[in-house]
């Protein structure tokens, strides 16, 4: 379910002459906001309260724009609240912009109620890591033993949070404790351990034996997205005393930071998507060679719109500097998207325009 709600604060400049007005440049775009919110079953009477706090704690934002920017996106969010009865079970989204220097500010809000599959995840099926916001005792103190809760982010992190907690490619460690499945925001323990896995051949026999449900969690919000261990996802996290070498599709990095697990599969990941682009460049060469009808074509953008305009494309690795084209991809949903990030110029992915497709015929 969703609902929307949008306020504008009316501007204390009026335009005298509505010809002159309109024969003004454009103003500079100013500054967006975004705050994303996630409750947990937090009654709304508390969420309102824990919201006003929130409020009441941007004064100290520095900028005087930016704190008339949260003022107003957080009275809106709290407003938004009235309409929630009993546990609130939602993500509360919020965008405020002025629309020039001095200008009126304008907020939008989104209240996106959770499904039952969101409900399970949030409430115990994983772990949502970041500062949990507990409803408050008469005291007017944090109450340790509520169960619901609120987490809040604001502006990057609130897109970054938003982006990860829906839609990431979650990966699987193997920690001292156990089998962990995780993305930068959440995580679920799939199978405990009684002692830290010491043996390269224990650490095979173990993701041998991890599959889908069996007993890998999904952390998928949308549900039908088994998590299963690939050539780029499966590692040993933590500190370790590993005997051995691990093999090539099993990775190790010496941390337990959240931040740093994932970054570690995002690495990874990033260095198999440019694998993969570069077996399509080398089976574009050789069907060159055979002088075969090309069904993998690199470089050219031109020739990439072109064949996604007519609905031949059926798979893509593109750089990420090229967003608009990431942007339009996605949003369609119609091509298998791979984006690769970072240096690529010393690659044949790079030398070749970072961008590769493959046709259906």
């Amino acid at each position: 379910a969703r609902r929307r709600a949008a306020t504008a604060t009316p501007s204390a400049a009026v335009a005298k002459d509505a010809m002159s007005a309109a024969a003004k440049p454009p103003a500079p775009a100013a500054p967006e906001l975004m705050l994303l919110v996630l409750s947990a079953g937090m009654p709304g009477e508390a969420l309102a309260v824990a919201l006003d706090g929130l409020k009441t704690s941007s004064k100290a934002i520095g900028s005087h724009k930016r704190r008339e920017l949260f003022w107003a996106a957080y009275t809106k969010m709290i407003s938004a609240t009235s309409s929630l009865t009993g546990a609130a079970h939602c993500f509360l989204l919020a965008r405020s912009s002025a629309a020039s220097p001095g200008g009126e500010i304008e907020v939008e809000v989104e209240l996106l109620e959770l499904t039952k599959r969101q409900r399970g995840l949030v409430g115990g099926g994983c772990e949502v890591l970041g500062h949990k916001i507990k409803p408050l005792t008469p005291d007017g103190k944090p109450d340790p033993a509520a169960k619901s809760w609120c987490i809040a982010w604001s502006e990057e992190e609130a897109a970054a949070a938003y982006a990860d907690l829906t839609e990431a490619e979650p990966c699987v460690y193997v920690a001292p404790d156990g089998v962990y499945v995780a993305t930068r925001m959440k995580r679920a323990l799939c199978k405990g351990l009684s002692a830290p896995i010491k043996t390269v051949k224990e650490v095979e026999a173990l993701v041998a034996s991890l599959a889908p449900e069996k007993p890998l969690k999904s952390l998928s919000f949308s549900g039908g997205d088994p998590t299963a261990c690939n050539g780029y996802n499966t590692f040993v996290a933590g500190p370790s005393k590993l005997v051995g070498e691990l093999p090539a599709h099993i990775g190790l990095v010496a941390t337990a930071s959240a931040d740093e697990i994932y970054a570690y599969f995002l690495q990874r990941r990033n260095a198999h998507l440019l694998s993969e682009a570069g077996k399509l460049l080398s089976q574009m060469l050789a069907d060159a060679g055979k002088k075969l009808t090309p069904l993998v074509c690199a470089g050219s953008t031109k020739e990439a719109a072109c064949a996604y305009k007519n609905a031949l494309m059926k798979k893509v690795f593109v750089h990420e500097s090229m967003g608009k084209f990431i942007k339009k991809v996605r949003e369609d949903g119609q091509v298998e998207l791979h984006v690769i990030e970072g240096d690529v110029a010393d690659s044949e992915f790079g030398r070749y325009g970072s961008l590769v497709f493959w046709l259906f015929f």
